[in-house]
């Protein structure tokens, strides 16, 4: 069995020095392999340049972004076969979920660093998703459907309150409250909960219902992933 590769410290070298190092370490991957991109300018055009040269056989999530670092995990597939956006989204949304209740243990423990850098990975993770549904994953569905004023309305008005429900639980972070920070994430849970199933069970579907096809429902998601 092979050994996930766990992490690759890019540091301040050179664009083809990044370039070269990561392009080897990705290669060396087997399927079921994770990688870790670590450093100040995780080189992102790599990582579309291997969604358009090998798609499907990749994905990756962002844990950090911003000029003073960044940290990108990349995971090569099991299985190279189509996606649909049900289960590409479905599945972001349990990497999510998972990373709340460390949060809370971490909070509970007083080890405050840590949990702030556990939550950034997860309002990392979670803002990239909302906005990617709000810029790519909506106006495909209100195209497809028709349907301007349904579904996505509710889910716009939703995210603003997710949003906020982040910050909340940031705050309380940053100021070293436990109680706060528990509380919050027991509010941003709960409203994540109920959006998600909403996303899950009606719009997600919807979407691949409409889009009709295996290879259209793959190049929805490869859009999606590329953003």
């Amino acid at each position: 069995m092979n050994e996930p590769i766990h992490e690759l410290d890019l540091g301040d070298l050179s664009l083809p020095d990044r370039h070269a190092q990561a392009r080897a370490a990705i290669d060396a991957m087997a399927p079921g392999d994770s990688l870790m991109l670590v450093g100040a300018r995780v080189p992102r055009e790599l990582l579309h340049e291997l969604l358009g040269e090998a798609p499907g056989r990749y994905e990756w999530s962002r844990l950090e972004g911003g000029p003073e670092g960044a940290r990108v995990a990349l995971r090569r597939r099991k299985s190279e076969g189509p996606r649909n956006v049900t289960l590409y989204l479905q599945s972001d949304h349990e990497r999510l979920d998972a990373i709340v209740p460390e949060v809370v243990r971490l909070a509970n423990e007083g080890s405050f660093a840590e949990a702030r850098r556990r939550f950034g990975e997860f309002a990392c993770g979670l803002g990239w998703h909302i906005d990617v549904e709000e810029q790519v994953l909506f106006p495909a569905f209100e195209s497809l459907t028709g349907m301007t004023r349904g579904p996505t309305t509710v889910m716009r008005v939703e995210h603003v309150e997710i949003r906020e429900r982040m910050q909340h639980v940031t705050a309380a972070l940053a100021a070293g409250d436990a109680a706060a920070t528990v509380a919050g994430l027991g509010a941003l849970t709960g409203a994540l909960g109920a959006h998600n199933v909403k996303e899950e069970q009606m719009l997600y579907p919807m979407t691949d219902r409409a889009l009709g096809t295996p290879d259209a429902q793959e190049k929805l998601v490869r859009k999606i992933e590329a953003f």
